[in-house]
């Protein structure tokens, strides 16, 4: 289950919990398409509350690969940077994905969800002018992460 959280916005907090779905997924991409539409610059919190999360369902890669092809230019133009916390123990197999160049904006994979909201300020806000009451965010992010797990 994926819930997003768009109260801080131009934060969108993103929780996936257990295993995904096509379907899920698809619903995933529609929402980061509603979120390019705005034309708005954004940022990416992505969460992945455990393993089973970083699971991708079988016929994804190929839906996906089309959907970046599709949107990659709006990705570059409207996202200001991608953060993902994934489990400790699944730090090291992921951080060794090149997000960055797959999507061509700043990005970072971390194993804690404080280095990550440190890096969005000093990489991607303040170099904007840009801030976010932590405070909130943590919240949201806790009942994001609550949200995703009832499904």
């Amino acid at each position: 289950m994926i819930h997003h959280d768009l109260g801080q916005w131009p934060l969108v907090i993103s929780v996936s919990s257990g295993l995904q779905t096509l379907e899920g997924m698809q619903a995933f991409t529609d929402d980061w398409n509603r979120w390019l539409d705005r034309g708005e610059p954004f940022v990416s919190l992505r969460v992945f509350a455990d393993a089973e999360a970083l699971v991708h369902p079988e016929g994804s890669a190929q839906n996906a690969k089309q959907w970046l092809q599709a949107r990659g230019a709006d990705i570059r133009r409207h996202v200001m940077g991608m953060a993902s916390v994934v489990p400790a123990d699944q730090y090291e197999r992921m951080r060794k994905m090149n997000v960055e160049k797959l999507f061509g904006v700043p990005a970072g994979t971390f194993a804690d969800t404080d280095d990550a909201l440190a890096w969005i300020d000093e990489r991607v806000m303040t170099p904007r002018g840009l801030r976010f009451d932590l405070r909130a965010v943590r919240e949201a992010i806790g009942t994001a992460r609550m949200a995703a797990s009832v499904g």
